[in-house]
This record gives structure tokens, sequence and C-alpha cells, in this order.
């Protein structure tokens, strides 16, 4: 197999000629969306809503911070656990 056409996107820097240091992005603040609590930074996990309309269907993954991200991790893995011990 053969590429004929190659592709790549690269960040943009700053003017090299610029002095000004560049400030970096101020952290993003997310809502968890088990208990509500606000947190800085990436989140922990994210749960999956998926939904019909007719023939539309629509996903949405809301954010979870550290603590029900973990919490829900261990739940779903007892389940599981518990699922395969059953058969």
């Amino acid at each position: 197999m053969s590429l004929s056409h190659v592709s790549a996107i690269l960040p943009v820097l700053g003017d090299a000629s610029d002095d000004t240091p560049s400030e970096p992005p101020p952290p993003q603040v997310y809502e968890c969306d088990v208990c509500g609590n606000t947190f800085e930074g990436p989140p922990a996990g994210a749960g999956l809503l998926i939904w019909t309309r007719g023939e539309e269907v629509r996903c949405e993954e809301p954010p979870l911070c550290e603590s029900c991200g973990a919490e829900l991790l261990l739940g779903a893995m007892l389940r599981y656990a518990d699922d395969e011990e059953e058969e």
C-alpha cells in the first residue's frame, strides 16, 4: 500500500520576534454531573448518556470529578464481577 498524500496538523507557534512571554491558558472549570461540585483540570472520567428522538440519536459525555469517577468505576467493576460469577 502506498500513500500518495500525507498531511499533518502542526501547532502554530508564536512569532519569534515577540519577546513577551505567553501566558498559559487558565485551567478549564467543570461541574461534576453526579455531585455537582466544580473542579479544575481534566475530568477524571465521563458518563455516557444516549437517547433518541424519532430516528435521531444523541450522545452526551458529562464530566465526572475524581471521587465520583472512581466510585462509579468501582461499582461497575463489582457488578461486572457479579455477572461473571452467575454464569
